[in-house]
């Protein structure tokens, strides 16, 4: 049996998820603001892709390392697991894959000059996949600012 307020049925009473999926959705979609703001130009595709200004994976795990930390407790153990998951997102979204997204740079840049797209079953691989450090502060600063303006609307505010 699920321990009180985990069922299904209360899902929706559950303000740190609530919040932490707000952030991700803010972050993803400001994106194409953002983007229209410094080229002038509307790419919504960016409201479903990887990358870009700010990290929508940095924001939702500062802002679910916020939350519980501002409902069970920051030296709660809780709140330790959310640091240590939220440390190993932000590396991934900085360092990984940003990798990954010189790699495809690459690799899209042989395919064209050695014309192999024909050779292969080839599809032109993702370019924009990770963050700098830039989109990923900028992300953690959106989590932490969400979370913090979460505590002022009662619906949200953790017990």
């Amino acid at each position: 049996m699920a321990a009180e307020g985990t069922s299904v049925n209360n899902l929706w009473g559950n303000k740190i998820l609530i919040v932490a999926v707000i952030a991700d959705l803010v972050a993803q979609g400001i994106k194409p603001l953002i983007h229209y703001g410094e080229y002038h130009e509307w790419k919504w595709q960016l409201l479903f892709s990887n990358g870009g200004f700010p990290s929508s994976h940095s924001a939702a795990v500062t802002a679910l390392t916020a939350m519980v930390g501002f409902s069970e407790g920051f030296a709660s153990p809780l709140f330790a697991i959310c640091i240590i998951f939220s440390g190993v997102v932000v590396f991934d979204a900085s360092g990984v894959r940003q990798e990954v997204g010189r790699h495809a740079r690459t690799l899209n840049a042989i395919f064209e000059e050695f014309k192999l797209w024909d050779r292969f079953d080839y599809k032109q691989f993702t370019e924009l996949i990770g963050h700098t450090l830039f989109e990923v502060l900028g992300g953690v600063a959106l989590g932490l600012l969400i979370a913090l303006l979460s505590l002022r609307i009662p619906f949200l505010r953790p017990r």
